[in-house]
């Protein structure tokens, strides 16, 4: 089931071979600098990156699973999961109101074009829950950000900086099982359509997207073609995935009589026939990245 690709020879570089634990307290640090420039959190460039590096350090605890011990390992990730959660509920939002700006433009039927805008205008609407005073609601969010931050890099600092020989064959080893899991995942998703499965798979592809960045970098190369192709891949199960996140809320808003059932059926057609193409598209990464024969 391992694609040959994958077993591609290490590209050469001139960089420094650099241990893990530098390479994610510097990680860390970087986005608790990006957070001293005011108003940080109200930048969504700035949002997107932390919640990319939630994710790289949740893959980098699961590297160092049998070095750091399985349960640092899980408290480690479930702080970062709660991290990303509380950077999440703008953030998606706005993901989601940028896709349906891009599906209403593709259109070339209005009475579709006209549904997505109907939708987005939902989206803008006040729903009710916000916080009565934001700047309030943003100064804590902000020192929450900054304490995970802050023991994130504690926690990496009590890790071995030297990385042994014994370091670096359990993180190999622990590549190899992530390598294993995402080739499971993705024989399993391609032979169905349970979003469930699909989710798992955009995880999992994430996750090893992550580890092999870090585990280049510890070796002091480049990335090589397949990490490229993991990207994409990833990439696409992340635009499936918006996709149904916006189908979700559309279904919501048509139960909440936010909707009519008109115009919930067109934009449920839009979304209907983006999917089919993306789904396709990921099938083929799918196969050629993880499921094509030595």
């Amino acid at each position: 089931m391992t694609s040959a690709l994958l077993d591609e020879p290490a590209p050469a570089s001139s960089a420094a071979a650099r241990p893990l634990a530098e390479l994610t307290i510097e990680l860390a640090q970087g986005c608790l600098d990006k957070l001293e420039t005011p108003g940080a959190l109200e930048d969504e460039e700035v949002v997107h990156d932390l919640r990319v590096a939630t994710k790289k350090l949740r893959a980098a605890w699961n590297l160092v699973k049998g070095l750091a011990g399985s349960e640092l390992s899980r408290q480690r990730r479930e702080a970062l999961q709660h991290l990303s959660a509380q950077l999440s509920a703008s953030r998606d939002l706005a993901v989601l109101d940028s896709l349906a700006q891009k599906l209403a433009a593709q259109q070339t039927d209005g009475e579709i074009a006209l549904a997505l805008d109907t939708l987005r205008d939902q989206m803008r609407t006040p729903s009710g829950h916000t916080a009565a005073d934001p700047e309030l609601a943003a100064s804590d969010t902000l020192s929450l950000v900054r304490n995970h931050l802050r023991e994130e890099i504690h926690a990496w600092h009590t890790l071995d900086h030297h990385e042994s020989d014994h370091w670096r064959r359990a993180i190999r080893h622990q590549l190899r099982k992530s390598r294993t899991r995402a080739c499971r995942d993705s024989f399993e998703a391609l032979r169905s359509q349970d979003p469930e499965l699909w989710h798992d798979w955009r995880k999992t592809v994430k996750r090893l997207r992550y580890q092999r960045e870090f585990v280049a970098h510890m070796q002091g190369r480049t990335t090589g073609k397949i990490d490229a192709r993991i990207s994409r891949l990833g990439s696409r199960l992340g635009d499936r995935n918006d996709l149904a996140n916006l189908a979700a809320l559309a279904d919501r808003y048509r139960d909440e009589a936010k909707l009519s059932p008109p115009i919930h059926g067109l934009i449920r057609k839009a979304i209907a026939l983006e999917e089919r193409q993306l789904l396709s598209n990921c099938r083929r990464l799918g196969r050629t990245t993880f499921l094509r024969r030595k």
